[in-house]
């Protein structure tokens, strides 16, 4: 049975020729159990992201975006689910995204219909001056806009009911004020907002192979964060989508592309927390840390973040790479801290490598230090459980009721005490070690890198002592220096594992199920043997079942 679109998304402006299901939302039928003939999980209804929908709108219309871009209405974020942002779960559409929606087309459809030759453009013919020509053209646009935006051809109905209003529109306004309403309402259409893929008549519990337009689908908006291209639309409508062979052959293609960069930092953005830097209520370094540092500054910390990241993977680069390079793109600000050459042109972005004595990797980087740091001094249990969470998948254990979790001080009078001591001190307690133990092993490990990420060698005229220990992993034990830890991570089978399930999670917007337990730890295999080969762990995903298979659910 196809699954119903949401009621939200059938309140739209087009919900009258859009083909929503006229449901009952008093009395909804409750989910049958069923157990998979193959082991693949559920294929909910998912939702476009706003990045999705944005890049969307930019490569459907690139020659409008530049103009209407800057005049948008910021969308509501959608709210994350361990980190992600596409988790089908949480996509549920307020009415504020509804009306900014329904704004976004509006302003698209205004701009594409500016005059009569960007309508003729649009439409693909010139003349509708009699009421025969405007029927064909409207028919026309109908057609080819639709299974542009529809992102597979329009059906005859929809077709029947875009055409219906089209006419009355011209009649009521004119030909290019029909046009660019019927635009409008394709926009806000559940058709382009939501990814629906048609089940076959099969018995519920049934895996059977997802529809050719809805691989197409699968396939863009994993590895582009948008769109099918033509190429894309145009082996489905070959039905070539199907093999093995096939669908590697388009995830190949479509990586050796511009548009993979998306998914190359979305990913481990979302998944290692790298826009902390942005997100964190108290990312204001105080004057005692940087005197120099403003919102600039967090702002070229996420940069020089992406730019490291999408150049590394998008030359050839590994996860390992993450870990332990030393490459990177600095500007004026971040040359400062990194302690470098400043660039020629300090706004300008240009490769340097930092010391290899004090950076290597994702972990070494302002980012994630002043990320994951207080505004004063650093964290060593918050970076400790930033590493933990994002990087092992191992969830946090809420602290005890009425634990102090203040930044500790050195009392009045008091000699000088690096931070580490001061958390030494307070995580003391035998309640707390149970925590703490593996948090500040972690932790500690890191404090040669202040609240602000610069490297440093004393606190409070004392010697840093960055040693720590690694726990519940496969490379557990001793290290020194972040380093020795980026370096120890980066081999670990624990680590490849975390990243594994988190890119699967990403891909199918939905944990992993204990049926794909087995193929997850397949993925994990090659993932650990190719060294960390992200790209080839990517064209894996794609070719598993749980990409390519959907199983057949009642609602």
């Amino acid at each position: 049975m196809r699954p119903l679109l949401p009621l939200a998304a059938c309140g739209l402006v087009a919900a009258v020729y859009a083909g929503c299901s006229n449901g009952d939302p008093a009395s909804p039928s409750l989910p049958v159990v069923t157990v998979p003939s193959t082991p693949v999980g559920p294929s909910p209804l998912r939702r476009l992201s706003d990045a999705e929908y944005l890049n969307a709108l930019q490569d459907l219309f690139p020659a409008l975006t530049a103009t209407v871009g800057p005049t948008l209405p910021a969308l509501p974020p959608d709210v994350a689910v361990a980190g992600f942002d596409n988790a089908a779960e949480a996509q549920i559409p307020s009415d504020v995204l509804v009306a900014r929606y329904e704004s976004v087309a509006n302003l698209y459809a205004a701009a594409a219909c500016v005059d009569a030759s960007s309508v003729a453009a649009l439409v693909g013919c010139a003349d509708w001056s009699t009421a025969a020509l405007a029927t064909s053209c409207a028919t026309q646009f109908i057609q080819q806009t639709g299974a542009r935006l529809f992102r597979r051809p329009v059906a005859s109905d929809e077709q029947a009911r875009f055409l219906l209003h089209f006419q009355a529109w011209r009649a009521t306004i004119d030909f290019p004020g029909a046009v660019q309403l019927t635009l409008s309402a394709m926009l806000q259409s559940p058709q382009f907002i939501y990814r629906a893929e048609p089940l076959p008549a099969k018995p519920s519990g049934s895996v059977v192979p997802v529809d050719s337009y809805a691989m197409a689908s699968r396939l863009s908006f994993f590895l582009w964060q948008s769109v099918p291209d033509d190429a894309l639309m145009q082996a489905a409508a070959l039905d070539q989508l199907q093999t093995d062979a096939q669908i590697h052959a388009q995830a190949t293609r479509m990586l050796a592309d511009p548009r993979a960069l998306r998914v190359l930092w979305s990913f481990p953005r979302q998944w290692l927390g790298l826009d902390q830097i942005l997100l964190a209520e108290d990312t204001a370094r105080t004057p005692q840390v940087d005197p120099f540092w403003t919102t600039s500054t967090q702002a070229s910390a996420y940069t020089e973040t992406q730019l490291f990241v999408q150049n590394v993977l998008g030359q050839g680069g590994t996860f390992r790479d993450l870990l332990t390079s030393p490459r990177a793109w600095v500007n004026g600000e971040m040359a400062r801290i990194y302690q470098v050459e400043t660039p020629i042109d300090p706004a300008a972005w240009t490769e340097v490598t930092l010391s290899p004595v004090e950076r290597a990797g994702l972990l070494t980087r302002v980012s994630f230090l002043a990320g994951y740091s207080h505004a004063g001094a650093t964290s060593p249990p918050v970076r400790g459980n930033a590493i933990q969470l994002r990087i092992l998948c191992s969830l946090p254990i809420s602290p005890p009721p009425g634990v102090d979790l203040s930044q500790p001080s050195i009392p009045d009078g008091g000699g000088p005490e690096t931070n580490r001591q001061l958390f030494e001190q307070r995580t003391a307690p035998a309640f707390c070690q149970g925590c703490h133990a593996g948090l500040n092993g972690f932790g500690f490990g890191l404090e040669n890198y202040n609240a602000e990420g610069h490297y440093q060698t004393t606190d409070d005229t004392l010697p840093v002592d960055a040693s720590g220990t690694i726990t519940g992993t496969d490379v557990d034990g001793p290290f020194v220096g972040g380093l020795d830890l980026s370096s120890r991570l980066s081999r670990s089978r624990t680590v490849h594992d975390c990243a594994t399930q988190e890119l699967v999670r990403f891909a199918l917007g939905r944990a992993p199920t204990s049926v794909e337990a087995t193929e997850v730890a397949a993925l994990a295999t090659s993932f650990m043997q190719s060294e960390g080969d992200l790209r080839a762990l990517l064209l894996d995903v794609v070719s598993s079942p749980s990409f390519r298979m959907q199983l057949v659910e009642e609602y």
